[in-house]
């Protein structure tokens, strides 16, 4: 098998990497992302072609011999964002501490460093250019491949010579430079000849051979305008040509030799591991040789001496491992699998970590009870990853756990709120440099960094007083459940159907024509052929008919209006009606929903199975899907304690707003308020509409809302809306002045905090796309505020549980949405929890301005509001 020389235009495929994936940074602020993908790139490469030798060439500048020849020259292309720029030097070094070869030259494309690779390059030795740049075509041969990314880094399509004819119709690979000449090149800035496009320049190379022989023969070219084009612009095509030719004589070392893959240098672990690559220097240890590593090909772990594992299997070595654990002073790593469904959770196995040795309960041990002890002891420590779910199965096991001084999961949630997962094994990738078999041991390696991260970041209070309580709480939550009423569910999904059923029988009354109101491409053949009305926006696969574009098409025609409703009312059918019934559980005739802790950037929870949270508020509907749960058995009513605008107090007070803080000390109402300062007139004349216009605003101010947002939230036109926002602040100094500083702060630090130290890491806070800027900036202003609503939430839930438990009340929290938690309550209790859960609530914060909570109660939730 003859050896093989990979060819990597780094230029080309880095734009391809950074345009292709979402923007990275690590935590030092260094753009990554287009370096990131460049690596995972490299690796499938080298997986795939297994090289013998390797080099990847740069543009060095965009000044070179053909911007001497024609100074247009890729003259139309916009600057390279600076995200962009500044990784071009970062590549160079990780690949440089990889052992690749990296060149650049002066006055010469990354192009003319590869044709000159490939021509010289042995005839024994087959060369594979990887490339988005199509010009690299030229140079495919018998011997010569060019991988050619099409899409972003992984849609490659090969080229050898069969799959080039086929592309450009039997032309040979060389007669690309002689189509450039006459279509010209548009990404390059290459003229050609005006007017002639692909068709018409295939075609007559395809009868010419090349551009010089295509214009020798024009008095044959019967097109009288096609004839008058190329006589007019020979000269644009012969240097069209030129241009487009790849120079195969560069002055750079071409010897094949000169670039064999060495071995990956050790400098690469530093360097990969502060880019924050996880894994990745395994990665390229095992395909570019190295230290040993503990990886294979595709980033899986493979195991490492770590270590001994003692099974427990009699009550006499559990009698000893747990008085052990009870006498030893640290806290002890403890990784549990948990199986079977409420209200029956169990333990399979359980991996407990002392004095470097792995004990391990398994299903048929019989040592469970003695577990259970150690874990109800509070004087015994214990580290763990998803507490919640350690404490879930005590509890349907009649056990208390205490003592949890440590979750991984959590702890990395705190310092870095932003990846999508915080499983054990993902954790030990992201953060471990050798991953070992038992995870026991990787819990315990991982707590050291994660520990690290939270002292440096000020995060530990945040941590332990919050975070970690509060797993506890949302445990029992989860574990109670809450009740449905069966008979309304079915009577209201029976209601809905109806509703439905009427609303198709209407639409197709409406479009004159009988179509399936599911089927978006019969809707968009229906709007927008059949009724006439203005495309607002296609996709590839047709026209778009989603929110905005019906949104945007309200008031043409009635079928809008009602297309509109029958998804509102399809999607709470499916998710709310029809979607409870399969959440019921079997034994306990409750829905137990899971609250998710680890999951919002802004420290809020989330709720799933089901997701409360878009339960409509406002509507009839919503209010309808609220009276479906009620108290439970040996209940007697629900109590719902909600905060009132919690996120405009704490707009106040970190903005130290004189008019905001001024109302609300004087229990003005802060809408109506609001109205008289922005419309300028008395509060006594304040009427509904413009309190509704005012509230909008408020609301809108808190989550940095533009005019043109506003203008179609209120449906008045963007310069009235302007007005309004421009009211706002010349009256509410203090929120204007907050905004431009916390901006500000932002792109200082790259990051934003919460009042009790919960960051938002703003990836694209200082970014050249003003899109993603302008979202980044918007975060920055409502994440000091909406995650400070979930922190002071998050304390009251732990305050309202320790005074519930304290008091010894049945009365329980089930549910927590928003601002609000609803709570299982017994008449006899009612007076007694609705002080306790107020109390605690308006005590979560102490603020400048006092924070209200109001309770009520109703036979269901619907009712409590």
């Amino acid at each position: 098998m003859a050896d093989k020389f990979l060819i990597i235009d780094g230029s080309s495929l880095i734009h391809r990497a950074f345009f292709a994936l979402p923007p990275l940074m690590n935590r030092q602020g260094v753009h990554t992302g287009a370096v990131y993908g460049l690596c995972n790139m490299l690796l499938k490469l080298m997986d795939e072609v297994q090289p013998r030798y390797m080099a990847v060439a740069f543009d060095k500048s965009r000044k070179t011999f053909r911007t001497e020849m024609y100074a247009a020259y890729k003259g139309q292309r916009k600057p390279t964002p600076s995200e962009l720029s500044e990784q071009f030097p970062l590549a160079m070094r990780v690949l440089d501490s990889l052992g690749i070869h990296t060149l650049e030259l002066d006055n010469y494309e990354a192009d003319d460093i590869i044709g000159t690779f490939a021509v010289h390059a042995p005839q024994d030795v087959e060369v594979i250019i990887v490339t988005g740049d199509r010009d690299e075509l030229q140079l495919v041969d018998k011997r010569t491949r060019v991988y050619y990314t099409k899409r972003g880094i992984s849609d490659i399509q090969i080229f050898d010579e069969a799959e080039f004819a086929a592309a450009y119709e039997g032309l040979e690979p060389k007669q690309l430079i002689e189509l450039k000449g006459l279509m010209g090149d548009t990404s390059d800035n290459i003229p050609g000849v005006p007017g002639v496009g692909p068709k018409t320049a295939l075609k007559l190379i395809k009868e010419y051979g090349t551009v010089a022989n295509v214009l020798a023969n024009t008095d044959k070219v019967t097109a009288k305008a096609l004839k008058a084009k190329l006589e007019a612009n020979k000269e644009s095509a012969l240097l069209s040509q030129r241009l487009a030719t790849i120079c195969t004589d560069a002055p750079v070392d071409s010897s094949v030799a000169n670039y064999e893959l060495g071995p990956i240098k050790e400098e690469a672990r530093t360097l990969l591991q502060d880019l924050e690559f996880r894994n990745m220097y395994e990665r390229f240890a095992a395909v570019l040789g190295g230290e040993q590593h503990s990886f294979d090909l595709f980033g899986e772990t493979v195991e490492q001496e770590s270590a001994p594992v003692v099974l427990v299997k009699t009550a006499e070595q559990a009698e000893n491992l747990f008085a052990a654990l009870r006498q030893a002073k640290a806290a002890a790593p403890v990784v549990a699998q948990i199986a079977g469904t409420l209200p029956e959770l169990y333990f399979t196995k359980a991996e407990i970590l002392l004095e470097d040795t792995v004990y391990v309960l398994d299903a048929g041990s019989g040592c469970w009870p003695q577990f259970d002890q150690w874990l109800a002891d509070g004087s015994c420590r214990k580290q763990t990853v998803d507490s919640k779910e350690l404490y879930k199965c005590c509890l349907c096991r009649g056990v208390k756990a205490q003592g949890i001084a440590d979750d991984a999961a959590l702890a990395a949630y705190v310092a870095d709120p932003g990846h999508s997962s915080y499983a054990l094994a993902d954790l030990s990738k992201r953060y471990l440099n050798n991953i070992l078999s038992n995870d026991s041991e990787n819990l315990a390696q991982l707590l050291v960094p994660l520990r690290q991260e939270l002292a440096q970041r000020e995060q530990v209070k945040l941590y332990e007083e919050l975070e970690l309580p509060l797993t506890a709480v949302l445990a029992q939550m989860e574990y109670y459940g809450i009740t449905p009423d069966m008979e309304l569910l079915s009577q209201l999904n029976e209601d809905m159907g109806f509703r439905i059923n009427r609303l198709e029988r209407l639409a197709e009354e409406q479009a004159g024509e009988s179509f399936n109101l599911k089927s978006t491409k019969q809707l968009g053949v229906v709007l927008f052929e059949h009724l006439q009305l203005p495309v607002v926006k296609k996709t590839k696969t047709g026209y778009s008919t989603d929110v905005k574009v019906l949104e945007a098409l309200e008031g043409k025609h009635p079928l809008i209006g009602t297309i509109l409703e029958y998804r509102k009312l399809t999607k709470l059918q499916s998710t709310y009606l029809e979607g409870l019934k399969p959440l019921v559980n079997n034994k306990t005739g409750r829905i137990h929903t899971h609250f998710q802790q680890t999951v919002t950037v802004t420290g809020r929870l989330s709720s799933t199975d089901p997701n409360l949270q878009n339960i409509p508020t406002r509507t009839e509907e919503g209010k309808q899907i609220r009276r479906i749960f009620v108290p439970g058995t040996g209940f007697d009513c629900l109590m719902s304690c909600d905060y009132s605008q919690v996120e405009l107090r704490i707009l106040a007070c970190i903005a130290q707003d004189r008019l905001l803080l001024e109302s609300f000390r004087h229990g003005q109402d802060v809408h109506a308020r609001t109205a008289a300062e922005v419309f300028g007139v008395p509060l006594e004349q304040v009427t509904s509409e413009m309190r509704g216009r005012a509230k909008a605003v408020n609301f809108g101010i808190v989550y940095g809302i533009s005019d043109f947002g506003l203008a179609n939230q209120l449906q008045v036109s963007r310069k009235e809306a302007a007005g309004y926002i421009e009211n706002y602040f010349a009256r509410y100094t203090g929120v204007k002045q907050y905004m431009e500083s916390i901006v500000a702060k932002a792109k200082e630090q790259g990051y934003v905090s919460t009042l009790m130290g919960r960051r938002r890491y703003l990836p694209d806070i200082n970014h050249s796309n003003f899109n993603l800027r302008s979202f980044a900036e918007r975060t920055a202003i409502n994440t000091p505020i909406q995650g400070t609503a979930a922190d002071i939430m998050k304390r009251a839930m732990i305050a309202v549980a320790q005074a519930l438990a304290q008091a010894g009340c049945r009365s329980r929290i089930l549910l927590q949405v928003h601002d609000e938690l609803v709570l299982e309550v017994v008449n006899d209790e009612k007076e007694q929890v609705a002080e306790l859960v107020r109390t605690a609530m308006e005590g979560a914060a102490s603020l400048e301005i006092p924070l209200l909570a109001e309770v009520n109660f109703g036979v269901n939730w619907a009712e409590t509001k």
